[in-house]
């Protein structure tokens, strides 16, 4: 039936019309905010931690000392560095001053414990100020910062406990398909992780710090 005004359409259709457009208009901003938000999911990286950023860090175990390298961009204003250490994530402790000098830095750390640890750089400005770089875990460490208390999982929780603040977790499959995803928000010690119910497999799960991260494996059985 025809209106008035010739166009086959009644008021009431138009506005049905109308608030159908507006509702898929509304789905797609919210999906697109979705999408949008899934980068922020990922693991952060020491270098978002960090008020100051290297061009390069990494802590090499050897036998009886740790060597520290380090790398600072050309526009650094820095005079001094010191080599900072922590069994616990938190309290960390004065390893050793190096001066200012060409950009590029190694230090040699001397120390006999065994336990897992971190380093971080504690940079000094010019005028007197502090900052801080991501925490990392010298490479050839035997023993790992967090420790799964059962390899073969039967329920949906993994018990495990980290010597360092957690700050996320990921779980991947065999075949690298990311299976879940968590937030832990710097809790350490002991944690009992509740997990999705996964298909039997073998699957990888990755344990996020302030600037580190370790990885371990589970079975579901």
């Amino acid at each position: 039936m025809k209106t008035r005004n010739g166009t086959g359409f009644s008021a009431n259709k138009i506005f049905l019309l109308a608030a159908g457009l507006m509702f898929i208009s509304s789905s797609v901003t919210a999906q697109l905010h979705i999408v949008n938000q899934k980068d922020n999911t990922r693991p952060e990286t020491s270098r978002q931690y960090n008020k100051f950023n290297l061009e390069s860090f990494e802590v090499i175990k050897q036998n009886g000392y740790n060597e520290i390298q380090w790398q600072v961009s050309e526009n650094q204003t820095s005079n001094r560095f010191t080599i900072e250490y922590s069994f616990d994530g938190v309290n960390f402790l004065p390893g050793g001053e190096v001066l200012s000098g060409n950009g590029l830095y190694n230090y040699r750390h001397e120390i006999q414990d065994t336990r897992p640890l971190l380093y971080r750089i504690r940079s000094q400005d010019i005028n007197g100020s502090l900052s801080y770089s991501g925490a990392i875990i010298p490479k050839g460490v035997n023993i790992a910062p967090v420790q799964i208390h059962k390899n073969v999982v039967e329920g949906n929780v993994i018990n495990v406990t980290s010597q360092f603040p957690l700050e996320r977790i990921e779980i991947v499959s065999n075949t690298g398909l990311q299976m879940y995803s968590r937030d832990l928000n710097g809790q350490r010690d002991f944690i009992p992780v509740a997990i999705p119910s996964l298909n039997r497999g073998v699957y990888l799960i990755t344990f996020y710090g302030n600037g580190w991260k370790s990885t371990s494996r589970f079975v579901v059985a």
